[in-house]
């Protein structure tokens, strides 16, 4: 019988594999080699670095990861050893795009500025980024999108970087890279972050790395002109206190932890799990349909936006670290991302 291993936080992994085989849980921070030694099959989060020192001497021959980001992987070590990869590109993009403009809403109601005509740069125009296109446009804001690759490729409609970052607000959506044609790492360098127009409001649910945090802070210590909302940080989940200090929203890399995102996730790496083996798929996800927005009368979506996802609250409890000096800070971050309340995706939003 095959031997499944899951990161003991991924939402029904354990009743979709336990179709293919036998299942055990294991907490994906601290998974290591000594738990891999019988398993076939390997299922993980973002929390678990895959490479030569986890699966060497095991019987591995797949790997998934239920999520949309494959930094984590080393793809090359698994392309030598033979062993299959699948990842769930997508798997979160509205729940990501809905968090950003959660935090846009709530950003626009406490500083007075209302979304129509507002612009907004969209650095990354993928799954996640174009998804943000189109519910940005829906609120009247104008939205400026910067890909580089996709532009590379022919698509269309896309602006120069330089112009992203001089709008009003600035949401990052881009892969984390150091190699290529491309590199993301600290793509927001000290230059770019001290270009950008006093009132900025800049969001980052990408990584951590791809901003420069360090000049980041130094310019909010300093000129106090920027608003901030980070749900991804550098050396997570060790993070800044400092920077959490100084966010208009900080929140523990939730963007795409709708209980909806997550499901899907897990639905899709099983799916490819199944195409691998060779066997068909039977299990599906047990989710209801999800409620729309309110019906109501008003142009202005912000508060209905903000009662289906009162993002304020993920802030809040993220904020305990500051006020809480007996909370250690990385075993907070991922206690909250191990008990996040449920939170369904909204929809019908136009």
């Amino acid at each position: 019988m095959l031997t499944i291993t899951l990161d003991e936080n991924i939402p029904y992994a354990a009743e979709a594999f336990n179709t293919l085989g036998q299942t055990r849980l294991v907490a994906g921070r601290v998974m290591c080699n000594a738990d891999l030694q019988d398993t076939d099959i390997l299922v993980v989060r973002s929390v678990t670095k895959v490479n030569a020192q986890l699966l060497a001497g095991t019987s591995v021959r797949f790997v998934a990861t239920a999520t949309a980001g494959f930094d984590h992987i080393d793809l090359d070590y698994l392309r030598k050893q033979g062993i299959g990869f699948a990842r769930a590109p997508g798997c979160n993009a509205v729940s990501a795009a809905e968090y950003v403009l959660a935090a846009v809403s709530h950003w626009s109601l406490l500083r007075d500025k209302p979304l129509q005509g507002r612009s907004i740069g969209i650095i990354g125009h993928g799954n996640v980024g174009s998804r943000v296109r189109q519910l940005c446009e829906a609120q009247g804001l104008c939205c400026v999108a910067n890909d580089p690759p996709l532009q590379a490729q022919g698509y269309s409609g896309l602006h120069s970087l330089e112009a992203a970052l001089a709008c009003d607000i600035v949401t990052l959506h881009v892969p984390f890279t150091r190699v290529g044609e491309y590199p993301t790492f600290r793509l927001l360098d000290a230059a770019r972050i001290n270009r950008l127009r006093p009132g900025t409001l800049l969001l980052n649910t990408a990584r951590g790395g791809v901003v420069d945090e360090s000049t980041l802070l130094k310019r909010l210590q300093t000129r106090v002109d920027l608003d901030v909302v980070l749900d991804t940080w550098e050396n997570e989940p060790a993070i800044n206190l400092t920077m959490l200090q100084h966010t208009l929203l900080g929140t523990p890399h939730i963007a795409g932890y709708s209980l909806d995102g997550r499901v899907r996730g897990t639905e899709m790496v099983y799916r490819a799990c199944c195409e691998f083996l060779q066997v068909q798929p039977c299990w599906q996800s047990p989710l209801p349909p999800t409620e729309p927005l309110p019906n109501t009368d008003t142009e202005d979506k912000r508060r209905d936006i903000l009662h289906a996802y009162n993002i304020r609250e993920d802030d809040r409890r993220m904020n305990a670290l500051l006020y809480n000096k007996e909370l250690d800070v990385s075993l907070h971050f991922d206690q909250l991302r191990k008990t996040y309340p449920v939170r369904r995706e909204f929809s019908g939003l136009s």
